[in-house]
């Protein structure tokens, strides 16, 4: 079975995008729009989480510990997709101490971060490269 990635981002056409990146590399994908969205999404197992540092209800860094309190193996296996190039911004993602990508950024970036996290099969492999 591929790897299961969650998608956090608020940003609609953001989450889109990126959802598709990563399925036609062969992940399966589970798209939250918001923090409470995703809280529910955890029930299931995810094998890589993508999120946004700044969402409405709940920071990505609070969904984070969240999560990985939940799913431990996500402490190292999460990426920060965010627009906020602030210095607090970036420190508070240093804390975490994941991966950050600032918007905009080029789709094999993500996807290259995430196939450390979470290798695909072979055959996969060919299709993302």
């Amino acid at each position: 079975m591929p790897a299961h990635v969650l998608l956090v981002d608020d940003d609609a056409a953001v989450a889109k995008a990126l959802a598709a990146l990563l399925s036609r590399a062969g992940y399966r994908v589970s798209v939250a729009g918001s923090a409470r969205e995703a809280e529910i999404l955890l029930d299931q197992r995810f094998d890589a989480l993508v999120l946004d540092l700044r969402m409405p209800e709940m920071r990505g860094d609070a969904l984070y510990y969240l999560a990985s309190a939940r799913q431990p193996w996500l402490a190292d296996r999460t990426v920060f997709v965010t627009g906020d190039i602030t210095e607090q911004a970036e420190q508070i993602i240093r804390q975490t101490g994941c991966q950050m990508l600032l918007k905009p950024f080029r789709g094999d970036a993500l996807l290259h971060l995430v196939l450390t996290f979470a290798p695909l099969p072979p055959r996969l492999v060919d299709r993302a490269g």
